[in-house]
């Protein structure tokens, strides 16, 4: 199991491998991802979520939500100990996890109006569930 404690700097409470929000449709889609993806970044605001790749890692400690970036490893995902974004928990506004059967959906909204969304493969949702319930969120 993955463990982001070295990249927060305090132990981590819960934690999940995500995509980006639309990631899974992009991949799914094969060659129009790279015009889709061109057109996403011209879209983002300056507040929004910065680009963490295909992949990144979610996690909470008991102050903080962070999510941290990966690298391919020989058979799995690797967490590094760059961190893309972080935030208070005590600025969640609200938090939800929206099981689907092949794709789940993370929304965290923060009290500044930023909200995160991601993306969870169905092979994360387990972890995804506990990360959102470990930071105070509702399933549905």
């Amino acid at each position: 199991m993955a463990d982001a404690s070295v990249a927060l700097g305090a132990p981590e409470v819960a934690g999940a491998f995500v995509n980006p929000k639309g990631g899974f449709k992009k991949m799914m889609a094969g060659g129009i991802v790279g015009i889709n993806a061109i057109e996403a970044k011209k879209k983002r605001s300056v507040d929004e979520l910065p680009s963490f790749g295909r992949v990144g890692y979610l996690a909470a400690t008991a102050d903080e939500v962070a999510v941290v970036k990966t690298k391919s490893g020989a058979f799995k995902m690797k967490l590094t100990e760059e961190t893309v974004a972080r935030a208070s928990r005590s600025d969640i506004a609200s938090a939800e996890i929206d099981k689907g059967v092949m794709v789940s959906k993370i929304k965290i909204a923060f009290t500044n109006g930023v909200t995160w969304e991601f993306d969870v493969p169905k092979a994360n949702k387990k972890s995804a569930v506990a990360l959102v319930e470990a930071i105070g969120g509702r399933v549905s």
